[in-house]
């Protein structure tokens, strides 16, 4: 049984209740396997959890350090609800992932305030666009590696676009088999075993904000070489 709470944080699970239900009610509509309050029951106790383990001299805000890991074990108990649906899965898969790259992207922010630091017009927009390119890498990595699984899951697959969609995930996972071994880990563990970044963690031996980190620092380096090679816009 978990200890109670002291007064701060439960001042901070009250504050934030309404994150669960913001983040419960988008995850229903974009899976739809659970309800929202099945997703909020367990979106509440991940906060608790959250208010738990959080360290407010952290430069991280709480709204942020909560954000993920409320969205994480929603999206844990959905996988446990659906295995084998590979529709699903990879629906899950990018959730889980673009998710994590807003909530990089946020504590980023966090910490750039916290030292005093501000971004000019021009910066933020590339900011955006980075964010962006980022989210571009994971989608694609999060589709069928297969052309015969690409097909299935079509509704009206077109050949030719199939056959272009197949080119560009070849030459996305030939980037990736150039990186490191440990890296190699994380993106294949994210994207084609549905490992979660508590059990890449767990097996790495460090945090699931390390994690986070190095996964948007990996998408990053994989956007900036698709670039390269141009078969990936600059903006």
């Amino acid at each position: 049984m978990s200890p109670p709470l002291n007064d701060e944080q439960a001042a901070r699970v009250e504050r934030h209740a309404a994150l669960v239900q913001t983040i419960a009610r988008r995850v229903s509509h974009s899976v739809g396997v659970m309800s929202v309050e099945e997703l909020e029951s367990i979106g509440n106790e991940a906060l608790v959890r959250s208010a738990m383990r959080y360290d407010p001299s952290s430069p991280a805000s709480f709204a942020t350090f909560a954000n993920y890991r409320v969205h994480g074990a929603m999206i844990d108990e959905i996988r446990k609800r659906t295995p084998g649906r590979r529709k699903k899965q990879r629906a899950l898969r990018r959730l889980a992932t673009t998710q994590a790259l807003l909530a990089q992207a946020a504590e980023d922010q966090d910490a750039q305030r916290a030292a005093g630091q501000r971004q000019t017009l021009e910066e933020r927009v590339e900011s955006a666009r980075e964010l962006v390119r980022r989210a571009v890498i994971s989608v694609r990595l999060s589709e069928p590696i297969s052309l015969g699984d690409a097909a299935a899951t079509a509704e009206d697959p077109d050949p030719e676009q199939l056959l272009l969609d197949a080119d560009a995930r070849a030459r996305m996972w030939s980037l990736v088999s150039e990186l490191e071994p440990d890296e190699r880990l994380i993106i294949e563990g994210l994207y084609t075993k549905d490992t979660t970044m508590q059990e890449l963690a767990e097996r790495l031996g460090t945090s699931i904000a390390t994690i986070s980190r190095r996964h948007a620092k990996l998408l990053a380096r994989l956007a900036k070489r698709a670039r390269a090679q141009e078969w990936m816009p600059s903006s």
